[in-house]
């Protein structure tokens, strides 16, 4: 057997050994906890708004409207903070408990203002644990000597996962009970996850004691090092993002209307897609390493391209619509996982800052493709949102081209994957020290709360979620 073989195979078990600690499956414990509380209440609230508030619809539009502007500004607030602090467990459980606060009072509150004053404050505030969550799984694969795409794309698949379970078991629950059970089971999801996140998770070592120390105070040092290489990466992912927010609103009233087909199969076709893409994110951190960030994200915005224009040619074809769907995931499972890791390479030691701008990014793709979708369709018809997505998509991609490779592919740490299975294996459990402090936050993925403009959930969360 050749060395590079062994290296792989080494490199390939100290992997999925990861799973086996103790840490980790915590970990994975309050990601799912957060997506699928996310996924109650995403899809979901613009039917409360509108049944249970006697909400009009622009009464509906401004509510996601203003709790997106806050959430996209606190983001990035609470990013910066976050890398001042020793102790990230702390943002995460805080996070978790306001978003169960918002839930809680989604459960009992039946007043617009109210709803909409809490809603902005409270999943403002709490909406940061999704870039927080990218934040803390970066440290802990550093911490461990994993790649970080790996096991980044590994973290994102159990969200996926979530919004493949979430949105069909909430309107069941809405169905059997109401309302106000669905956001009680939110808040408890929430309140588990910031359990998990406080006893749960260790304090991982910094990757860069002195990364903290170096930065300016105020806004110049929130935004120190973000040059235009970051910027290119961050327009690539509120088009992509955006794309991906007009082809869930738009796919189906295209197919009930256009087609002229059931809405199950417009929901057949986001949930054949959302499983694809949990096993696709896996392998997409894999091969990170291997292919190159840089090329795993040009090739996802020319499949992207080639979906969205394959799309209006396969007509009502259902064959060839289910067909387009391994296209469709494949680019998701990569937009999905690798920006946040290029990101958190182009800033080292400020994990919590990339984190919360590749998060606000993508709630503004969501944001801004919510309004384009409706713009577009009154105009020139739902056909024609299609083409728009292929454009968006095709831009996405002029962006990412005079990124250089060790922009995106930094030098890998002289850590082999092999010592990280070795220490595993010898230290049985990783434990919180006492000494560390004791924190709040919590994760939640509720980016995609913008695609909520439209009567059908999306497939996908977009991180969203309080999630």
């Amino acid at each position: 057997m050749s060395a590079g073989t062994v290296e792989g195979a080494s490199a390939k078990g100290g992997r999925w050994r990861l799973v086996t600690d103790p840490a980790v499956r915590n970990l994975i414990a309050a990601t799912g906890a957060v997506g699928i509380a996310g996924a109650f209440l995403v899809p979901t609230t613009s039917l409360f708004l509108t049944e249970a508030v006697a909400a009009t619809p622009l009464m509906v539009g401004l509510f996601f409207a203003a709790r997106s502007i806050a959430e996209i500004g606190t983001d990035v607030v609470v990013g910066a903070v976050s890398d001042r602090l020793k102790d990230r467990r702390a943002i995460l459980v805080l996070t978790a408990l306001l978003n169960a606060s918002g839930a809680l009072c989604y459960t009992f509150l039946r007043d617009y203002t109210l709803l909409l004053i809490t809603g902005m404050i409270l999943f403002g505030l709490g909406g940061a644990c999704f870039g927080q969550l990218f934040a803390y799984t970066r440290e802990l694969a550093d911490d461990r000597g994993v790649d970080a795409p790996f096991f980044n794309g590994f973290l994102r698949s159990v969200t996926s996962l979530a919004w493949v379970i979430g949105p069909p078991l909430a309107f069941w629950i809405v169905a059997q009970w109401s309302f106000a059970v669905l956001y009680g089971a939110t808040a408890a999801l929430s309140l588990v996850a910031a359990v998990l996140c406080r006893w749960g998770l260790p304090y991982p070592r910094p990757a860069q004691e002195s990364a903290g120390e170096e930065q300016l105070p105020g806004l110049r040092g929130m935004f120190a090092g973000v040059g235009p290489r970051t910027l290119l990466v961050l327009g690539s992912v509120v088009l992509l993002l955006g794309a991906n927010a007009m082809y869930q609103i738009n796919l189906p009233l295209y197919i009930t209307d256009d087609l002229g087909m059931s809405g199950q199969f417009a929901g057949l076709l986001l949930g054949v897609s959302a499983a694809l893409e949990i096993p696709l994110m896996v392998m997409v951190g894999v091969w990170a390493d291997r292919l190159g960030k840089r090329r795993l994200l040009i090739a996802a915005t020319v499949c992207a391209t080639a979906f969205f224009a394959l799309l209006p040619i396969a007509d009502t074809n259902r064959v060839a619509l289910v067909a387009l769907q391994p296209l469709n995931s494949a680019w998701a499972a990569v937009a999905l996982n690798i920006p946040v890791v290029m990101l958190q390479d182009s800033l080292p030691g400020r994990f919590g800052t990339a984190s919360a701008l590749y998060s606000s990014a993508f709630k503004a793709g969501m944001f801004l493709g919510g309004l384009a979708v409706g713009t577009v369709a009154t105009w020139t018809g739902y056909t024609q949102v299609f083409w728009v997505c292929a454009g968006l998509t095709a831009l996405a991609g002029v962006l990412v081209l005079p990124l250089r490779t060790q922009d995106t592919d930094p030098p890998l740490p002289k850590h082999e994957p092999a010592d990280a299975a070795a220490d595993l294996a010898d230290s049985p459990s990783p434990k919180v020290s006492p000494d560390s402090p004791t924190s709040l936050n919590s994760p939640s993925p509720q980016a995609s709360e913008d695609s909520a403009h439209s009567a059908t959930p999306p497939a996908r969360p977009a991180e969203g979620s309080p999630e």
